[in-house]
């Protein structure tokens, strides 16, 4: 007969088994299936222009819609398009003007949008008060300091155009690493910068410069409508991976709205994720990001990501004409909206 601690041992391992069996039967459904990998280029680096991502990544919102998420800084929106045609990315964040301009001097685009994040271009022109740069004409004779990849020094034709300047002849410009554009301005080095709302206006804060003393001129407000970033997706991962797309928009989107009602939990998990960020600065920039980036009158009302394929067209047609592209591309070969969560997911503000 087998021995006590024999049949002890049976048992237990038998035990074992059904407990395994129903603990897989219980996990959840992303548990028992392989994640589709992401490979995701930001537009920026881990700040709050970024925190909605890294919000999806940290608390799990990719990992349950079956994804394996690994996000990349970026060098701008611009770049980000650049980075796509690499084949080196899956998805990003980009700029659409970027994307037009690419598809209108190149064969074919990289990658299609698949969900606007600001619906209006956020891209402005700072300079400090005491320059008396006012209005766009007091540029003339100036030198701007900017990223060459920067989104708004990119459309900046466009922002000269709608308002007497030649942007070629009028101004002079310094191209800078991101770290140093708004270092330039302080020390007197630069009349003026380009860059988007929440990263100049902000980060002039972060050296010191009292809002009061900041001359901010949006590209919004002097007769350019344009879009501004977008999720965008390759070509080919959109096509061999569809619900992967889809899937990453439900976990950013979720995260969006999550970030818009918990602010600080928002900044703490950059924090976490980043540790050398400054959470005083970073929770300045989101309040900029979800409540002038991103919360326009509408996406409050209808909810964030649809790209209106007419509005983009004039845009497209208006850089098509300022930079001179080869050829003018349709925007509706650029878009698909139909990764898109329900209209209810998107309204992040309710």
């Amino acid at each position: 007969m087998p021995s006590t601690l024999f049949c002890s041992r049976r048992r237990f391992v038998a035990q074992m088994g059904a407990a395994a069996a129903v603990a897989t039967l219980g996990a959840p459904a992303f548990a028992q299936r392989a994640l589709t990998k992401v490979r995701y280029q930001l537009d920026w680096r881990f700040e709050a222009g970024t925190a909605a991502h890294i919000l999806a990544l940290r608390k799990g919102y990719f990992t349950e819609e079956g994804l394996d998420v690994t996000l990349n800084v970026g060098a701008g929106a611009s770049a980000t398009v650049t980075r796509l045609a690499s084949g080196n990315f899956d998805m990003g964040t980009g700029d659409l003007n970027s994307l037009a301009e690419f598809a209108g001097n190149n064969a074919q685009s990289p990658a299609t949008a698949v969900m606007v994040l600001y619906e209006t271009t956020p891209a402005a022109v700072f300079s400090l008060k005491k320059g008396a740069i006012g209005k766009p004409v007091d540029l003339k004779g100036k030198t701007i300091a900017a990223p060459a990849n920067d989104g708004a020094r990119r459309i900046f034709p466009l922002f000269a155009n709608a308002n007497g300047i030649n942007a070629q002849s009028d101004v002079k410009w310094l191209s800078v690493e991101p770290a140093l554009r708004e270092t330039m301005l302080v020390r007197g080095q630069a009349d003026a910068i380009t860059g988007y709302i929440a990263s100049g206006f902000v980060s002039l804060q972060r050296l010191g410069v009292k809002p009061d003393d900041i001359a901010v001129m949006r590209f919004a407000d002097f007769g350019v409508p344009l879009y501004g970033n977008a999720v965008m997706a390759s070509n080919a991962f959109m096509r061999e991976k569809p619900a992967a797309v889809a899937a990453y928009l439900r976990a950013l989107t979720r995260a969006y709205k999550e970030a818009v009602k918990d602010r600080p939990g928002t900044v703490a998990a950059l924090k976490a994720h980043e540790p050398l960020v400054d959470d005083k600065i970073e929770a300045l920039r989101l309040d900029v990001i979800l409540d002038d980036e991103i919360g326009t009158a509408n996406v409050r009302k209808a909810g964030i990501g649809l790209i209106d394929a007419a509005r983009y067209q004039q845009g497209i047609d208006s850089l098509a004409k300022a930079l001179e592209f080869k050829s003018v591309p349709k925007a509706s070969a650029l878009i698909d909206m139909q990764f898109l969560p329900n209209a209810a997911e998107r309204r992040i503000y309710a």
